[in-house]
């Protein structure tokens, strides 16, 4: 049915899931919500969720399946802090993409997400690109890169579907610069089968082709910032 708003007045919620499209969702009352799953269906879904979604400010682990696109409109610069209880976070991207994936900077958006959860411990990224044809807008202007806050609680990242595109890397980049207590980056070109459209045996066919080169990104990476990087292999066939 068609559905503008979601309000609820279930003050002993510990736990909220919702998947539609990008509305406003009000908890009234004095939250308990420790836990939130978010699966916003428009193009623009991550900015809704750190914009739009007041009812989230106080969990401790937050899961968003969202997708994204570098021409939509950018996640708005928030108050430092605004998530300050948030823990964990899941989060599975799919990039709606005009060009091509190594040209694409929409995962970039996730720094400004990651700004305002100044307690952030663990990370776990899920990425997969789809590329579609269309008539592009005009050209933006070009924007200056990501500028990261000092994270002083972020002890652990794994990010799948990693294949070293260019926004990817200065994403992990990013990450392992400002990250301060980083004890282990894991990387995988294999994208999650919860957010991938292909047959497993594609994805395997895709990873090993990527292996080698984030293989060798790990290796060079790991050397300039001093902090382990695993890649993931492939389960043997």
């Amino acid at each position: 049915m068609p559905v503008e708003t979601v309000e609820s007045n279930a003050a002993d919620l510990a736990h909220f899931e919702y998947k539609g499209k990008e509305i406003p969702i009000v908890l009234h009352g004095r939250s308990k919500l420790e836990k939130a799953t978010i699966m916003f269906e428009g193009s623009n879904g991550l900015a809704r969720v750190f914009t739009a979604v007041p009812i989230i400010l106080g969990v401790k682990a937050l899961n968003v399946q969202a997708q994204i696109s570098a021409y939509e409109q950018k996640l708005a610069p928030r108050p430092c802090g605004m998530f300050m209880h948030l823990r964990h976070m899941t989060c599975g991207l799919t990039v709606l993409s005009l060009k091509k994936p190594n040209s694409d900077n929409g995962v970039l958006q996730l720094v400004h997400c990651l700004n305002v959860a100044p307690q952030l411990q663990t990370l776990h990224l899920d990425m997969i690109y789809s590329y579609f044809k269309a008539s592009a807008p005009d050209e933006a202007p070009e924007e200056e890169g990501p500028h990261m806050h000092r994270h002083d609680h972020l002890k652990t990242v794994h990010i799948s579907g990693f294949r070293c595109y260019k926004a990817q890397v200065e994403l992990a980049c990013c990450i392992l610069e400002n990250a301060r207590v980083l004890d282990h980056m894991e990387v995988q070109p294999r994208v999650a089968v919860a957010i991938c459209g292909y047959a497993d045996l594609k994805n395997f066919a895709v990873e090993r082709r990527f292996l080698p080169g984030v293989r060798e990104w790990a290796r060079l990476t790991s050397e300039r910032f001093g902090k382990a990087i695993t890649v993931l292999d492939a389960p043997s066939e």
